[in-house]
């Protein structure tokens, strides 16, 4: 089996690494740019690190999309915003592969353009996966995989058989009917985390756990996409120890809590000021890369459009992303210049 990764940065790097390692009868096409993908393709291997003594794995780097001819499934995982020019390159070279989108945003109409529905299946990831130095994924926590087929189920067979290839990470693999809802929920989750990057802020330590943040900033967003979603009638779907944008509404309510409060804000700290959770916003911001903000927070704001109401909460987080990118790599703001941005928005 040939399986190619089209954009592999941290996540796609993982993902293709570890079907590779668990699966050596299969050929990991790792498609890309930059210093990350030149050493891969000069060493012919990438080093994975996670929870498990570092591996070496042999995988073929390639900036060239002719590299991936004849791959049986092909992992998107590129940055939203590179995704039309991504798959537009490659589409030449996909033949009757099946191609899974593993991605943040919704990117299913330029997708589309390039590849029949019944060979297109969505999906997310939820885990966290840095690029520490070129020839390097490091994961920091174990993942979860959900994939689904469209409403219409067209693709079912290919949901099925992308299920079966990506379980060879390792991963918690899930096919689920409403794959839209899992998408949607991990958009609503990417909100506060996105906005806690804008100030270099442990997501978990410093910004939920901080009462002023979780009040001015936290709370309005996670309301402001379950009003949207509500609004629109988007389904949510919650898998098993998946991350959940309602869980973490009433995770902000324990910590309001005189009682419950500061006993789960320390046994929190204990757990993630030893791993912090990055997010892909933090990450591109701290490089000075452009961010796909516009793409996923972006489509919680157009959906809010599209259904007659409004989403300034998650426009501010765009908003302030795109003054960091202007200002420079690792320009942030502080913690306390978020929270009176947003303070702001209460009384417009």
């Amino acid at each position: 089996m040939k399986i190619s990764v089209l954009g592999a940065g941290a996540i796609g790097t993982m993902l293709g690494g570890l079907i590779r390692d668990n699966d050596p009868t299969c050929q990991v096409v790792l498609l890309g740019r930059g210093p990350h993908i030149q050493t891969i393709r000069d060493t012919g291997r990438v080093q994975l690190q996670g929870p498990w003594p570092t591996r070496e794995v042999q995988v073929i780097g390639t900036d060239n999309p002719a590299d991936i001819a004849g791959s049986d499934i092909v992992l998107v995982t590129v940055k939203s915003q590179a995704t039309a020019e991504a798959i537009a390159a490659a589409a030449p070279y996909i033949d009757s592969a099946i191609v899974v989108s593993v991605q943040n945003g919704f990117n299913d109409a330029a997708l589309l353009k390039h590849v029949n529905e019944e060979r297109l299946v969505m999906g997310i990831t939820a885990t966290n996966v840095t690029v520490p130095e070129p020839g390097t994924a490091s994961l920091q926590f174990n993942g979860t995989i959900v994939l689904g087929p469209n409403a219409e189920r067209t693709n079912a067979a290919s949901a099925t058989a992308a299920t079966k290839t990506l379980e060879k990470t390792g991963f918690r693999v899930f096919e689920e009917a409403n794959v839209e809802g899992v998408r949607y929920n991990k958009l609503a989750i990417n909100s506060p985390g996105y906005a806690a990057s804008l100030s270099q802020s442990n997501f978990i330590t410093e910004a939920v756990c901080h009462r002023g943040w979780r009040t001015a900033v936290g709370k309005p967003l996670a309301d402001e996409c379950l009003r949207v979603f509500d609004t629109a009638g988007v389904k949510l779907a919650r898998i098993p120890k998946l991350p959940d944008i309602r869980k973490l509404r009433g995770f902000f309510g324990k910590l309001d809590s005189p009682l419950l409060g500061p006993i789960v804000g320390t046994g929190a700290k204990l757990i993630f000021n030893r791993r912090p959770i990055q997010f892909s916003l933090y990450q591109d911001l701290l490089k000075g890369k452009g961010t796909e903000v516009d793409h996923t927070l972006g489509e919680i704001v157009r959906l809010a459009e599209r259904n007659g109401t409004t989403a300034p909460y998650n426009q501010m987080v765009i908003d302030l992303a795109r003054e960091i990118e202007n200002r420079g790599a690792g320009k942030f703001f502080t913690r306390e210049e978020v929270i009176d941005r947003f303070r702001q928005i209460e009384s417009r």
